[in-house]
């Protein structure tokens, strides 16, 4: 008798431990699909594909005032359309950076054909007067620029990478964009969260022609 008592109590247990396992999986799995859905970018004429966050967008919706470094690739030195642009841009009133001083963020994607590895590199170094730094993503060699600019308000964190390969350079740049100076600075953490997620789109990318 005793023994069943304790059957039976060792049933309720283990119903109640796994109805709470359900419950918790039940508020997790929304959260973590969202945090773990991507979205597959593919350049099928230059043979480049990346990832990035299901929740971000895509064209050329992500503008932002000071624009991309790696678009100005006309022969006068104007811009050009980026094969690849993706990100966010911040709601004002609405979202986790709601009266921040956060704009947005973008990853952006381009090839300059008919290049050098000399004027691949110049792309970088062209940007600004810090130094240029090798780079190595996923085994291919990178000339890597870090820095910020800022104009009228708007800022912008920078991180611009270009690669030679086959004729082409192939460029590549994460940036955080920020304006309104009276609102509140992202903090550290925020900025931080965001610069590993524009990186985990850069360690995605891939050549489909592997050297």
């Amino acid at each position: 008798m005793e023994s069943k008592a304790i059957s039976r109590l060792a049933l309720r247990i283990f119903t109640i431990a796994a109805l709470g396992i359900g419950v918790i999986a039940a508020f997790r799995s929304p959260s973590q699909a969202q945090s773990s859905a991507l979205k597959t970018f593919h350049d099928a004429k230059h043979g480049v594909t990346f990832r990035y966050p299901a929740q971000w967008e895509s064209g050329p919706g992500v503008a932002f005032y000071l624009g991309s470094e790696i678009l100005n690739l006309a022969p006068d030195g104007g811009a050009v359309p980026p094969l690849g642009k993706v990100g966010f841009v911040v709601q004002p009133e609405s979202g986790p950076y709601a009266g921040t001083n956060l704009n947005g963020v973008q990853f952006v994607y381009n090839v300059s054909p008919d290049s050098t590895a000399g004027e691949c590199r110049k792309r970088v170094e062209g940007v600004s007067n810090n130094p240029i730094t090798p780079a190595t993503v996923h085994g291919v060699a990178y000339n890597y620029f870090s820095g910020g600019d800022a104009g009228l308000g708007h800022g912008a964190d920078r991180k611009i990478y270009s690669t030679f390969r086959d004729g082409n350079c192939y460029l590549f740049e994460e940036s955080i964009h920020t304006w309104n100076p009276d609102a509140k600075p992202l903090s550290v953490p925020e900025m931080n969260r965001l610069r590993q997620a524009l990186n985990r789109v850069m360690q995605s990318v891939r050549f489909e022609r592997e050297r």
